[in-house]
């Protein structure tokens, strides 16, 4: 039976929690999030108290979509969760009615919705009583990776049965899944004759539900129930994104062009640690998009999106198509397109063909201009803003884009070809991010660039920084397994995202981000003041749009929010704003 610590700190269901939506799916209504076109799903299964309105569990789903699943939070529980202190209806009444190894059946009915809907890989994750049913599921191939939090009702039986990669996380503190059981399950795991990957770990100084049931207001248990939903996540990608074996490339040193005094020339460290293509990494998907294949990965209603514009290995690089992902995350749609239309540079190809023959047939300033159809693809999707990044070759084409109105903002990150005279042309927000080690643009040209961007008689925002002790590619180009390789890469990847948020999300953006929902109502009609005006003072202005009334106007719009089911509302004002803030609060 369910232990004291099972049924603690009960969420408050609210219908409207998070950013996905309800839908019935498999007869069965659901939270959804995320893009509805990916083929990885995660299913959330929730505890007693989950059904798929409680807004901490929509959190983690928001979280996971993030991520680039399509993850879905179904009400096995059909609308009756567990209510605590009914005299009426014990636990155990309860239960008979909502049997977990009953649900896990209901859950394989689910899953083959799931898959009609075109999804081909799918996890479970279970919290308590969910634990349970994604261990049944475990047994079988519905899955193919489950991660068990806090699980009740496991046994060792239940362990020794299953099939797929299974991660279990348990607390210190609990009655259910004390950490003495999860160490035999972890036994059981170890021995199994047809082995599978497995993980187990006992977080300290937490209870049973810390992961789901946690407490907003303490930001100690905020920060300990992420990071059970960071492993959670990381073996989700692990395990969902299959990598097939791609044929291994010869690891030699290419090199790249460099323009020297008017003249094509080689740089020695240009095009180090190539990559190895692989059609199948990371967690989006390969759509037509404009008539390019296109690597995309994010929410396909973000309205704000970054383009990666590779180097000439092409957008099949596991290390890009990992930064798409991790853009994506930070609520972009990101695109990485293949302007090389399946023909990236290939060092050791048969036909003897030289870095100059393939730059013949791809040169940077054409890709510039196939970039500006793709963008207007990216428009006609509805996106609004948008963002350019390039690497190496990339980067030519972005600075091109930065003389345009097609992008709102760019980053070059050790880019190629670039000349003093294109940066006097450029006309939106620009960051470089250079190498200390890089003869195709060194420091010295990097600081020629920055000089022209200071002096610019049409300003624009610009940010120029050179990473000390790294070479020309390391931003992509980074091994793997040297962990401070990937922390230098990283350190990059961060520039290049906040020089995006920055420039491309509004403050009300910014505060979706956190997870509101954000209005910014015109209060004053499409009429608002213009300075200039000798026909209209700003007396006379104000008369029309005085913010006392408009904090009664306000009122109604609040109410037209909690209709909706909003059930609170903060209010920010600016200057004009300010005032009716100040009115409204004295009035209500």
């Amino acid at each position: 039976m369910l232990g004291a610590e099972c049924l603690t700190n009960p969420p408050v269901f609210n219908a409207s929690a998070g950013i996905g939506h309800v839908v019935n799916l498999g007869g069965i209504n659901t939270y959804v999030t995320g893009s509805p076109f990916s083929l990885l799903a995660i299913i959330l299964i929730s505890d007693v108290y989950g059904r798929y309105g409680a807004p901490n569990l929509r959190k983690i789903a928001d979280k996971s979509a993030a991520a680039g699943f399509y993850v879905a939070v179904p009400d096995f529980l059909h609308g009756e969760p567990f209510v605590r202190n009914n005299p009426n209806r014990t636990m155990q009444a309860w239960l008979k009615d909502h049997d977990p190894v009953k649900a896990s059946v209901e859950a394989k009915s689910f899953i083959e919705a799931l898959k009609k809907k075109g999804v081909s890989k799918v996890g479970a994750a279970g919290f308590c009583w969910g634990g349970k049913v994604a261990v049944e599921l475990s047994k079988t191939d519905y899955i193919q990776a489950s991660v068990l939090l806090h699980p009740s009702y496991t046994t060792v039986d239940d362990i020794k049965a299953v099939k797929v990669p299974i991660s279990i996380l348990g607390a210190e503190v609990d009655g259910q899944a004390p950490p003495k059981v999860l160490k035999q399950y972890e036994e059981v795991l170890a021995t199994k004759p047809d082995h599978v990957d497995y993980f187990v770990k006992v977080f300290q100084n937490v209870s049973h539900g810390w992961t789901v049931r946690y407490n907003d207001s303490d930001p100690v248990a905020v920060k300990r129930a992420n990071e059970a939903h960071k492993y959670m996540l990381k073996w989700f990608v692990k395990h969902l994104n299959a990598e097939e074996t791609a044929k291994e490339k010869q690891l030699i040193v290419v090199q790249c062009l460099v323009k020297l005094k008017g003249k094509r020339m080689l740089g020695p460290n240009c095009l180090t640690n190539p990559p190895v293509s692989n059609a199948s990494a990371g967690i989006g998907h390969v759509a037509n998009f404009g008539g390019l294949n296109t690597y995309v990965t994010g929410s396909p209603f973000a309205l704000l999106s970054i383009i990666l514009i590779s180097d000439v290995f092409g957008f099949e690089a596991p290390n890009l198509r990992t930064l798409a992902d991790k853009s994506a995350a930070a609520g972009f749609f990101v695109a990485v397109p293949d302007f090389f239309h399946g023909d990236p540079y290939v060092s050791d190809n048969p036909y003897n063909r030289t870095i100059d023959d393939w730059l013949k047939d791809h040169d940077p300033i054409k890709g510039s201009a196939q970039a500006k159809a793709f963008i207007d693809a990216l428009k006609e999707k509805g996106v609004s803003k948008i963002g350019a990044a390039g690497f190496c070759w990339g980067g030519k084409v972005a600075v091109e884009l930065s003389k345009t109105d097609y992008i709102q903002a760019s980053v070059l990150l050790h880019p190629a070809f670039t000349t003093v005279d294109d940066f006097k042309d450029v006309k939106v927000p620009i960051s470089i991010l250079g190498a200390e080690f890089d003869e195709l643009t060194p420091p010295k040209a990097v600081k020629q660039y920055e000089e022209v961007l200071a002096t610019k008689s049409d300003h624009v925002d610009y940010f120029v920084k050179v990473f000390r002790n790294v070479s020309h590619g390391w931003t992509t180009r980074y091994n793997n397994s040297d962990p401070v390789a990937v922390e230098k890469a990283n350190e990059a990847h961060e520039y290049m995202l906040k020089w995006f948020v920055q420039h491309l999300k509004t403050i009300a953006d910014k505060s979706a981000d956190a997870g509101f929902f954000v209005a910014v109502p015109d209060f004053f009609h499409g009429d608002p003041f213009v300075s200039g005006n000798p026909n209209r003072t700003i007396e006379d202005w104000i008369k029309d749009h005085d913010p006392v009334k408009a904090s009664v106007e306000a009122k109604s719009f609040i109410e037209a929010l909690r209709k909706k089911g909003v059930s609170s509302v903060g209010a920010a004002g600016f200057c004009w704003g300010g005032e009716f803030i100040h009115i409204f609060l004295c009035f209500v």
